[in-house]
This record gives structure tokens, C-alpha cells and sequence, in this order.
């Protein structure tokens, strides 16, 4: 079966359009984080470390839940992209994949700016951010 060549032109094409819509962003979604590195050619993330009150929560076994469909979540990146996770920390079963774009829910980001570990409130320039070492913060992510 021969093709004709402007048909195999479409088809390279539009595999190359799907390819380019399911590639990972080459930078982190929270602009400045310093925990998403590119190095040598690939990405590296490094995790948020666990608080004492966190140390003591994993280490006594418990498991969080995975985040309500509707609360507040904690955005943290990963070797596997973006997470919404129901604790400042990852988690395998408090952490599902980031519907960022699709769905409006109030976020709260986890992430190193200045070498320290903040959660912000949003990823916009006037954003307020507070050390992780203090805890979960009480107020409210931005509604994104």
C-alpha cells in the first residue's frame, strides 16, 4: 500500500501535536520554586521535608486520606508532576495528580524560595508565604 506524501506529512504532524500536548512543562508550576531543578537534561525534585508533628503522624503508622473534592489542598511538585495533597507533605495516599486548570478549589503551595521551605497562598508576585517549619498555615490558598 503506497501513500501519498502530503498524507504521511498530516500524520507526522498531528503525532507531533499529540506529543507536545502530553510533555511536561519544563519548569515548576509555582514560578522561582527551588526544589524543581533541571539537571542534566532531566528533572529533579526535591520533596518537602516532614515537620515533627508530621515525623510523629508517619512514623506512628496513620495514613491521610486523599484530598475532599472540593477543600483546600497543598500543591506540591514530585517526580511524577504535580500533586494536590490533603497535608503539607507527600504522601502515596493523601496526594493525587494536580487538576490545576480544570478545577477551582482553594490552594495553598508548598514550595523553596531562598533556599527555605514556604507554603504561599498563591502563585501571583504579591503572594504571602510563611515558613513550612511553622506548620500548616491557618489562612486560606487562592482560589485557582
Amino acid at each position: 500500500m503506497k501513500f501519498h506524501p502530503s498524507t504521511v506529512a498530516v500524520g507526522l504532524l498531528l503525532a507531533l501535536v499529540g506529543v507536545a500536548t502530553h510533555a511536561e512543562p519544563a519548569s515548576p508550576a509555582f514560578p522561582g520554586n527551588e526544589a524543581v531543578r533541571l539537571v542534566s537534561g532531566k528533572t529533579v525534585v526535591e520533596a518537602p521535608p516532614l515537620t515533627a508533628a508530621s515525623q510523629r503522624y508517619v512514623k506512628g503508622g496513620a495514613k491521610l486520606p486523599p484530598p475532599s473534592a472540593t477543600g483546600e489542598v497543598f500543591m506540591i511538585e514530585s517526580q511524577q508532576g504535580l500533586m494536590e495533597c490533603r497535608g503539607t507533605y507527600l504522601s502515596e495516599s493523601g496526594c493525587v495528580p494536580s487538576s490545576l486548570g480544570t478545577t477551582k478549589r482553594p490552594r495553598l503551595w508548598t514550595v523553596k524560595l531562598g533556599g527555605v521551605w514556604q507554603h504561599c497562598d498563591s502563585r501571583a508576585t504579591s503572594r504571602k508565604c510563611e515558613p513550612a517549619a511553622a506548620g500548616a498555615p491557618g489562612a486560606m490558598g487562592t482560589v485557582e
